[in-house]
């Protein structure tokens, strides 16, 4: 065995130790970088996020991958079906901050293209009409109406419809109705 492929045998072993694995993706990071094996790099962040989807170190791994590995073609190359993995992984466990932000690195600096992205405001009403209370979708929700989302009548009766669930609330605009579900769902977070 090659000195290469026994330190991507040790990463295997070591990553699998949990919140400690992080920790041991730096060096990791580089050795792909500098010697390679990208090859089955995606394939392997499948298994671990197949194995445990709330594994946040996996998540960060699949950016790396995605954004610097010379073979998938970068960042643009792999939004589109990239977008569609973390709305189904999104789907499958809402309360799951992880995808959430890696769906929101996906289009790190150019916000316009996540705005006019319709799957993402669909997966946050998809999200919200099964809970009204996932921080994490009211939260990017959020982020998309501050960024300029022109909702969808749905999605304006949705938060309509959430809001007026205490007749004590009610805003004419949509981002102020979010700000005030926000408030009963994440009282922890009101002054930030």
């Amino acid at each position: 065995m090659t000195s290469q492929g026994r330190y991507l045998l040790w990463m295997l072993k070591t990553t699998m130790l949990g919140p400690i694995g992080r920790y041991a993706l730096s060096p990791f990071d580089w050795v792909l970088q500098a010697l390679g094996g990208w090859e089955s790099e995606l394939q392997y962040c499948n298994q671990l996020l197949e194995e445990d989807v709330f594994n946040n170190s996996a998540w960060n791994q699949r950016y790396l991958v995605v954004t610097r590995s010379p073979i998938l073609g970068g960042l643009a190359a792999m939004r589109d079906s990239e977008v569609d993995y973390t709305v189904e992984a999104i789907m499958v466990n809402p309360q799951n901050e992880s995808p959430w932000r890696y769906l929101r690195g996906l289009y790190k600096d150019d916000n316009n293209l996540l705005v006019a992205d319709n799957r993402i405001s669909d997966a946050c009403l998809k999200v919200l009409n099964k809970d009204w209370t996932c921080v994490f979708a009211l939260s990017f929700l959020l982020d998309l109406l501050r960024m300029g989302l022109q909702p969808s009548d749905e999605l304006k009766g949705t938060i309509e419809a959430m809001e007026n669930s205490d007749p004590e609330t009610g805003h004419a605009d949509i981002a102020v109705a979010v700000c005030s579900i926000l408030q009963k769902c994440d009282p922890l977070r009101i002054n930030y």
